[in-house]
């Protein structure tokens, strides 16, 4: 059938045919399509949204465009991959400084010392900008050193090497503009790492082992965050320091010193090792948290009674000297003991804080059983004692018993704390106003009505 214009109409295929397209031929002879016209860095961008370089190298059998490209780029990912495969690839990097560099070998890969040396060498060669390093050494050669090369460009690095023991650079060699640290999961000396780190903000350190004293001294660094076992004491000198987040436990004859007018969020966790510190003969420290709040220092303080008793490594007064002035304090002590005594001794210790809060708990498991001779009352003349507590304004206790040693400290703090303007009292389950012990408690805060006095049930 011809039309006016002398074009023959075409037929139309049917519904279910097929369609037949015939390929195109690209300029390379590959086939791969039109993306292998791009420049360079068009496709080194590509590569990198991979982030992964082993992803990026396979692409080389797309086409001869692509092959050796992903050796050019700048940020190189290498995740679960073999010790003598990374040997391979660090040696076919043309970077000559990388941005980005991540290292990642996995645990059933252990490594030699000597050989994560020598990959460690191979990364400084390349010069990231930022390095991540994690690896994995055995058990049995723990003991044998690894020296941190020097990395003249990286601004962060962060070396997680299980089981290993790692030196710093010899001499004076500096890492320049390294501004971050982290460190996990070996044998080390932060202390004398530190040292080679001047312009050093932000340190990380997290299940190390190999120093008993954690020493920092630093006039740039800002932030500190460690999680390590026992230690003989902390000294720290960082004036710029504004947070510091840090968890040990607290090794017999431990010391606590730090210098840092600029801390604003602090969290320091020393969870005590058995008997370590005492005070008298029946109660020990569990743990000992200082914090900051309202811009003012408050303690954290966990005592009980165990039921195995040997000599105390420290007193009490002895741990806490070195701690800054303190505003606030807040205790948990174990029941079943008279509390009196320890409460005016510990008072007579911080007699700076301005708020306090008293938890009688029973949630300690093994307690020392309150015998008849007991020194838990010791010294009895604590009821009657004067300490300076001018900055006392608020007193919260939970849990009250309502037992006559209870009632007596009350009238301890009405005596002493001649500032006050707040109580608050929290009865125990099993307590009630009605009782013998509840009838003299109420009498005694009416005696006081300059005092704004709150009675609960826990």
């Amino acid at each position: 059938m011809e039309l006016r214009s002398a074009r023959r109409l075409r037929s139309q295929p049917s519904p279910g045919a097929r369609r037949r397209f015939r390929p195109r031929h690209f300029p390379d002879g590959g086939g791969a399509g039109l993306i292998n016209t791009l420049p360079d860095d068009m496709l080194l961008q590509v590569l990198a949204r991979l982030c992964c370089a082993r992803a990026a190298a396979l692409t080389g059998a797309l086409s001869r465009r692509w092959r050796g490209l992903w050796t050019h780029l700048t940020e190189l990912s290498f995740r679960d991959i073999s010790p003598d495969a990374l040997d391979v690839a660090l040696n076919q990097v043309a970077c000559p400084a990388l941005s980005r560099l991540k290292i990642k070998i996995p645990k059933r890969h252990t490594i030699h010392p000597a050989r994560v040396s020598s990959l460690l060498g191979a990364a400084a060669r390349l010069a990231p900008a930022d390095l991540v390093f994690k690896v994995w050494g055995h058990t049995k050669d723990s003991n044998i050193a690894v020296e941190i090369p020097c990395f003249n460009r990286a601004t962060s690095i962060k070396l997680d090497v299980v089981n290993l023991y790692l030196l710093p650079p010899v001499g004076c060699v500096q890492f320049p503009v390294l501004e971050r640290l982290s460190i996990s999961g070996c044998h080390i000396n932060i202390g004398k790492l530190i040292l080679h780190c001047p312009h050093l903000r932000v340190l990380e350190v997290c299940n190390c082992w190999g120093f008993s004293m954690i020493r920092i001294r630093s006039p740039t660094i800002e932030n500190i965050s460690v999680d390590h076992g026992p230690v003989r004491g902390i000294d720290i000198m960082a004036p710029l320091l504004n947070r510091l987040r840090m968890c040990v436990y607290m090794a017999p004859h431990f010391s606590l010193s730090f210098s840092a007018p600029m801390l604003k969020d602090l969290c320091l966790w020393c969870p005590c090792l058995i008997q370590n510190v005492g005070i008298g003969e029946v109660w020990r420290l569990r743990y000992m948290r200082l914090g900051i709040k309202k811009s003012a220092y408050v303690l954290y303080l966990s005592i009980d009674t165990p039921l195995l008793m040997l000599d105390a490594a420290r007193n009490f007064s002895q741990q806490i000297a070195p701690l800054p002035a303190l505003s606030y304090l807040h205790l948990s002590l174990a029941r079943g003991h008279v509390s009196g005594a320890i409460l005016s001794h510990l008072l007579g210790v911080c007699s700076t804080i301005r708020a306090i809060i008293i938890v009688l708990t029973s949630k300690f498991e093994y307690q020392k059983p309150c015998l008849p001779n007991c020194s838990c009352d010791e010294p009895q003349n604590w009821r009657t004692q004067n300490i300076p507590l001018v900055a006392l304004e608020e007193v919260q206790i939970e849990g009250f018993g309502g037992a006559d040693h209870e009632v007596d400290f009350l009238k301890l703090l009405f005596r002493c704390a001649t500032a006050m303007k707040r109580m608050t009292v929290g009865l125990a389950p099993r307590v009630y106003p009605a009782s013998r012990g509840g009838r003299k408690m109420y009498s005694l805060l009416k005696a006081h009505p300059s005092v704004t006095c709150s009675v609960y049930r826990c």
